[in-house]
């Protein structure tokens, strides 16, 4: 992760990745960036600080609850006098630590690659002011919310890191406000809701780019991987005592999330039922009625040992390599929330039904190409994040190595997930099949292929579901639901067809999976 964030470093210096303002003059879009002084650096620096904390530190973050309910720790909490503020407060404080750590590796990278390739001196005031200032308030809050998560049940999974990842893209929604206006008409609300410090750079540095295009009319700079040759230059200044303010502000919901999450805190430990867990259990507590035979079975007397026997095992090699992928396929289904299995309906059927109301000449392919294959192949995202991980969560991955066939298992587990893919996405395929698009069958093979070979991949190797679900859901939001062709990988465009982006996601796939399977090897051995 560290080396990761080196390397970012070098390369917000070195100009590859740019914080520019886009100058659109006669329908041409001139890129101006900033020429790579300290502060202009400083700046580009704290604002990718910001976006790395904001899109990346929650699930670096995350699962540090988890981690003491993994080995244990949560019954010796339990058993203490630490109060639940205590024990929060320090998991938020240990989220922070982490965030500094990743700031301070960014900021030293940002001071070696500025003394070697950037303009003027290296002053460390203005190349490490902005990461404080911009990055460490995001810190505050994403270290707050990745704690809440975690204390809500129905965030702390899956579903959480999904809806993460789109609050997280939604929170800049208010930067489009800001657009076509200069830094003084930019609304007060928006100023306040700026988490990255995307309006506090504006303010900043306006003036200076003013200078080289009198006539510009306003809007945020961008920062990526953009070309240009024009340029300005920025060489610091003082700091507006908004930004401060504004900066300062946003450890106040962070603190309110804490106390948020102190409330729905569940501090029973591992291995116990809550009689807390809900509100159906609570109520069923306080209701005067005999729960029957509860508490007979209570005070029975247990059996004794010698009327107990266990089935001998003859044989190791019972059943087939079709039962064990059964096995995995029932294994992935089971056990999500009714809405899942709804939405996998949905998926599946629509296309048919349309089809057969339509008839295949009349029919419409397209809304189902562009939108009902892009959701058929993340609504299985709940399924695939499991794959490689879930012999680590339940604790059975030694007795899984140990067993005759846990090269088997790992296929078998794949296959499951394929399987799966396969489903939802049925019925996009009766549909391009009956309607004559057999060109849209090789996005169709690589969805069913990319999505199970990166999950397994990721998962046993990183032992965890955060890695895959980030990429994937990266890869996917690009790609199939916004139309970059290059990472297309489902063929929900004509350019992508026509490139063989899918046909080069399928050999991705398959690389992708033969790593996982050597990973297996590696772990029996």
């Amino acid at each position: 992760m560290l080396a990761v964030i080196a390397y970012i470093g070098y390369l917000v210096n070195v100009g590859q990745i740019e914080l520019a303002y886009q100058v659109t003059d006669s329908g041409t879009i001139t890129n101006y960036r900033g020429v790579n002084t300290a502060a202009f650096v400083g700046l580009k620096a704290g604002l990718t600080g910001s976006a790395v904390v904001l899109f990346g530190g929650f699930y670096l973050m995350k699962n540090s609850l988890e981690r003491d309910r993994l080995h244990n720790v949560d019954q010796l909490v339990a058993s203490t006098p630490v109060s639940d503020w205590a024990y929060l407060a320090g998991k938020w404080l240990s989220n922070i630590a982490l965030g500094v750590v990743i700031l301070f590796t960014l900021g030293f990278a940002t001071i070696a690659n500025h003394a070697i390739h950037g303009v003027g001196p290296t002053n460390p005031v203005p190349l490490l002011a902005p990461l404080l200032a911009f990055a460490f308030p995001v810190c505050l809050l994403v270290g707050a919310v990745s704690l809440f998560f975690e204390t809500v049940k129905q965030l702390n999974g899956t579903l959480g890191n999904i809806s993460y990842i789109l609050l997280a893209t939604f929170s800049l929604a208010a930067l489009a406000s800001a657009q076509n206006s200069l830094p003084g008409a930019v609304p007060l609300s928006t100023k306040a809701g700026d988490i990255m410090g995307h309006i506090s750079i504006y303010d900043l540095t306006v003036d200076s780019l003013l200078t080289e295009v009198p006539n510009y009319s306003g809007g945020t700079p961008s920062i990526g991987t953009l070309d240009g040759t024009e340029t300005f230059r920025y060489d610091g200044g003082s700091w507006p005592v908004w930004i401060y303010l504004q900066r300062a502000g946003l450890s106040l919901p962070a603190a309110v999330i804490v106390l948020a999450a102190t409330v729905l805190f569940d501090r029973t430990p591992s291995g116990k039922s809550s009689e807390s867990a809900g509100w159906i259990s609570r109520l069923v507590s306080v209701l005067p009625f005999d729960r029957g035979d509860d508490a007979a079975d209570d005070e029975a007397e247990p059996p004794s040992t010698s009327s107990l026997s266990l089935t001998p095992v003859k044989d190791r090699n019972a059943g087939s390599f079709t039962r064990l992928v059964a096995a995995e396929v029932r294994l992935a289904l089971r056990g999500h929330r009714w809405w899942w299995y709804v939405g996998a309906i949905v998926l599946a059927v629509s296309p048919i039904i349309s089809l057969v109301s339509a008839g295949p000449s009349d029919v419409e392919v397209a809304p189902f190409r562009n939108i009902v294959l892009p959701l058929a192949f993340v609504w299985p995202i709940f399924i695939w994040s499991e794959m490689g991980v879930r012999t680590v969560k339940n604790r059975m991955t030694v007795l899984v190595l140990s067993s005759k066939y846990a090269e088997r298992q790992l296929i078998a587990e794949w296959l499951a997930g394929v399987v799966v893919a396969m489903s939802i996405g049925g019925g996009t395929l009766v549909l391009f099949v009956s309607t004559g698009q057999t060109g849209l069958l090789l996005g169709y093979v690589s969805g069913i292929l990319f999505g199970p070979s990166l999950a397994i991949m990721t998962g046993i190797w990183s032992r965890s579901s955060w890695l895959f679900e980030v990429v994937y859901l990266m890869v996917w939001y690009v790609g199939p639901l916004n139309r970059a062709v290059p990472l297309d990988f489902v063929g929900a465009t004509t350019a992508s067809i026509e490139t063989g982006v899918p046909f080069l996601f399928i050999g991705v796939s398959l690389a992708l999976f033969g790593t996982a399977v050597f990973r297996r090897k590696a772990e029996v051995k």
